[in-house]
């Protein structure tokens, strides 16, 4: 959407600059903190992302996605109506389905927009965990205020005031950066 004003952003080697807009935007998917499911059966929802999507791969999607064992215990399994918005479930099962749909699409970027940060612990650790299970298929960058929630990436990149102060792992971040230390310590309380 923006233009770089200085160095060049790549996909995959490639100059953002030498790709055109709907490349880039089919490329990456975004699950936000309140993603939104239509009011129709958890399978329909997947075949509105991949019409010709195969329930094996629905399956397969909702495991890595540690949702597919709730799925199952509903009374219509994935035949459930989610209601409109996804009301009829909670906000960790959203999250979870929504998940789900991005590695259906197999974008080969998944940005996570705060994407735990309405949840209770127990669902957030549920959540992290199909976000580990997302490892090596695809980029996913998370956007995050709360440092749990990040803790365990490879990279962290660290933004004051729209200005980068630091890109390196977690345990750098600690030893070199004052400010992320303190917002460290400030959530430890």
């Amino acid at each position: 959407m923006y233009e770089p004003e200085s160095g060049c952003i790549t996909l995959d080697g490639t100059d953002v600059a030498e790709l055109d807009h709907d490349t880039i935007r089919n490329n990456i998917g975004t699950v936000t903190q309140s993603p939104y499911l239509f009011n129709m059966s958890i399978r329909d929802n997947f075949r509105l992302v991949k019409n010709d999507v195969t329930n094996e791969e629905i399956e397969e999607v909702c495991m890595t996605a540690c949702i597919h064992d709730d799925i199952m215990n509903m009374t219509n399994g994935y035949d459930t109506v989610v209601g409109e918005g996804g009301c009829m479930l909670s906000g960790g099962q959203r999250q979870r389905i929504a998940l789900a749909r991005a590695l259906l699409k197999n974008y080969h970027i998944i940005m996570l927009d705060e994407a735990t940060s309405a949840l209770d612990n127990e669902t957030r650790a549920i959540v992290r965990d199909a976000i580990k299970n997302m490892h090596g298929r695809s980029t996913v960058l998370m956007i995050a205020h709360r440092l749990s929630t990040v803790i365990n990436c490879e990279q962290h990149f660290y933004f004051d005031r729209g200005k980068l102060l630091a890109s390196c792992t977690h345990e750098e971040l600690l030893k070199n950066c004052e400010e992320y230390r303190k917002l460290y310590a400030e959530e430890a309380d």
